[in-house]
């Protein structure tokens, strides 16, 4: 009887304890709200504010200004490092955060106000960018981007809505309207489709798309992108990103893999029929001993005082180049002048790559490679637009070195001439060697039908 009264003990002890068990729910999340200022600027009126800004001389904002602007895009997918994307009905501009994973906390579509008092506006790329003044390049420390940034609401995809673009070209025509904005480009290809990868494994990408009028632009991917390694989709469809700037040029940033999609290959459809390509020399020149300039040709804008020229074809144990000095009866002189080549037609063209060899000698403590550039211009106009050269000697001895490859895909479809720039000045003249000029590119293939390249605006001559 005792055993009897202490198993029913114990299951009636059982069933108390199971009266008295209940779920739990987990604690609600809080939607944001902001209660703070309400907003009293834009985007445009940033930009504004900056208008004087200069490459080392930040603006920091001391009036009380609040911004509100929807994120169009992070660093989600590993293609974006260190900085947001704001944009409201006026404009869009890029800010910058010192932290990773920013996504985790302001994800896309997400309303913020910005407490503008205390950040800055700099300029990196010539293009006006929102950060902090007392930040390693500018950018925000978190714990200031949180005190400055709040969200409103949760974040809605819907909030986030490119613009839908058939004609890259039209971009040209409202610069300022245009740059840093969510656009998404239709009816585009990849000139470099099925073959190709977004990036390579130790390097930024750069590939073009061309949409049905011809036009090109760039799209520039991280290696660091969790897309670095797809492959470029063939056919036709549309692709998303931030339209940036940088040094005049555009260039598209993919946010993800999704951003690219709807590529179609159809049989019979309105696709080009792939062509065969070939690997064609547009240009080579060695500036050799028969040859002298070649069918190069010399523009002076300033003569060195004391001589009549600056270029001029010439040798040194046999080996051939064309050469600028003005270091005249040993002293420096101011000069300018250019050594131009002939009209290149790239029509038809991609992967258009020049290279060169070429040495310099520096008979000053300064190097003054800004002195010595790559121009390039389109047939029949005066504004010269510089092109970056990867490699220079070192200025301390006579040997030549690779320029390494520069590619002018930019300027597919056009005809064109490039200049090697020398300048000098009475404190500093350098002397630059050319020799082994070469122009190649690849003909065949959906290399388009010779519409606008989008490329660097000029910025000067």
């Amino acid at each position: 009887m005792k055993l009897f009264n202490r198993i029913s003990l114990l299951l009636i002890s059982s069933l108390v304890f199971a009266a008295c068990e209940r779920d739990y729910d987990a604690p609600p999340l809080n939607e944001p709200k902001y209660d703070g200022p309400a907003a009293n600027t834009t985007i445009e009126e940033l930009r504004a504010m900056g208008a004087t800004v200069g490459e080392d001389a930040p603006y920091t904002i001391g009036e009380e200004k609040v911004m509100k602007a929807v994120i169009t895009a992070n660093d989600e997918s590993g293609n974006i490092f260190k900085k947001i994307y704001l944009q409201d009905e006026t404009g869009a501009i890029e800010m910058e955060v010192d932290q990773n994973s920013v996504y985790n906390y302001y994800p896309v579509g997400q309303t913020v106000y910005i407490d503008l008092k205390g950040l800055s506006l700099s300029m990196y790329g010539d293009e006006l960018q929102l950060g902090h003044p007392d930040g390693y390049l500018y950018r925000t420390p978190w714990e200031e981007f949180q005190a400055h940034v709040k969200k409103d609401s949760w974040a809605n995809p819907e909030n986030v809505t490119p613009l839908v673009i058939d004609d890259i070209s039209k971009v040209n025509a409202d610069v300022n309207g245009y740059k840093f904005k969510l656009v998404k480009f239709t009816g585009v290809t990849f000139q470099n489709g099925g073959k190709g990868t977004f990036a390579p494994e130790d390097d930024y990408g750069e590939e073009n798309i061309e949409d049905s009028h011809g036009n090109v632009i760039m799209i520039r991917t991280s290696s660091y992108a969790n897309f670095a390694a797809n492959q470029l989709p063939k056919g036709k469809g549309s692709v998303t990103g931030i339209l940036g700037r940088f040094k005049g040029g555009w260039q598209l940033t993919v946010r993800s893999a999704d951003d690219v999609a709807d590529f179609t290959e159809t049989p019979g459809g309105d696709e080009t029929p792939e062509q065969p390509e070939e690997m064609v020399t547009i240009l080579e020149e060695s500036f050799g001993k028969e040859s002298g300039q070649g069918a190069f040709t010399i523009e002076d804008v300033q003569l060195p005082q004391g001589s009549d020229y600056v270029w001029k074809a010439s040798n040194y144990n046999e080996t051939y180049y064309m050469m600028a000095s003005a270091y005249v009866n040993g002293a420096n002189q101011a000069s300018e002048s250019r050594l131009v080549s002939p009209v290149l037609d790239l029509t038809g063209k991609n992967s258009v790559i020049l290279t060169f060899d070429h040495t310099f000698k520096t008979f000053a403590a300064d190097t003054h490679l800004e002195d010595l550039k790559l121009e390039v211009r389109e047939e029949g106009g005066d504004v010269w637009t510089e092109v970056g050269i990867p490699t220079y000697s070192t200025g301390t001895d006579n040997k030549f070195v690779a320029s390494g490859d520069i590619k002018l895909d930019t300027y597919t479809g056009k005809k064109i001439q490039f200049a090697f720039h020398y300048k000098s000045s009475t404190a500093n003249a350098l002397r630059w060697q050319i020799q082994k000029v070469k122009v190649t590119a690849v003909t065949g293939g959906n290399t388009g039908n010779g519409g606008t390249v989008i490329e660097p605006t000029p910025t000067g001559n």
